[in-house]
C-alpha cells in the first residue's frame, strides 16, 4: 500500500443520537475541509443516527467498511473523524470498531487530534489585551487604558 498523500482516499464518519443536524454538519463540514487541506480525496460520508449511532451493530459503519474494502484497492485509506467520541465513548466499543477498519487496510484519523492546538498566549500579550479592554483584574482593581478613561 503506498503512502502518497495524494492517492489518499477519504471516508467522513460521524454519528448522531439526536434529531439536531447543526452540530452533525459543522462536524461533516470541519471533515471535509481538513480533507481538502490534506489533499485527499473524499468518497463519500457515512452517518449514523438515532439508537443505531448508539451500539456496536452500526449500519453505516458496516456501509463504510465495505466501501473502504471495495475502494482501497492499491490506495491508502482513511476513516476521518471529527473526534473520537464521533466513533464511541466506550473506549472498548471504539477499539472494536476501528478495528474493523485495520483489518481492511485502513486507518482511523481525528481532526481533533491532527490539528495542533493554538499557541499559548504569552503573559505579555495578554497583559497588553486586558490593559487595552480595561477589565476588571481583581475586586476593587480595575487597570486603566492609555488614554485615562477607566472600564
Amino acid at each position: 500500500m503506498t503512502t502518497d498523500e495524494s492517492k489518499t482516499l477519504v471516508f467522513i464518519y460521524d454519528r448522531e443520537g439526536t434529531s439536531q443536524t447543526d452540530r452533525l454538519l459543522a462536524r461533516i463540514a470541519i471533515c471535509r475541509a481538513f480533507a481538502a487541506e490534506m489533499g485527499w480525496e473524499v468518497t463519500g460520508q457515512w452517518v449514523d443516527r438515532g439508537d443505531a449511532a448508539m451500539g456496536e451493530r452500526r449500519p453505516f459503519w458496516q456501509g463504510m467498511i465495505a466501501a473502504m474494502k471495495q475502494q482501497g484497492q492499491g490506495r491508502r485509506i482513511v476513516c476521518l473523524v471529527a473526534s473520537w467520541n464521533r466513533v464511541a465513548y466506550d473506549l472498548g466499543v471504539r477499539a472494536h470498531l476501528r478495528q474493523l477498519v485495520t483489518e481492511v487496510g485502513g486507518t482511523c484519523v481525528s481532526v481533533e487530534d491532527a490539528v495542533p492546538p493554538p499557541p499559548p498566549v504569552s503573559r505579555d500579550a495578554a497583559m497588553r489585551q486586558i490593559r487595552a479592554n480595561g477589565q476588571q483584574i481583581a475586586p476593587g482593581a480595575t487597570l486603566v487604558r492609555h488614554d485615562g478613561m477607566t472600564a
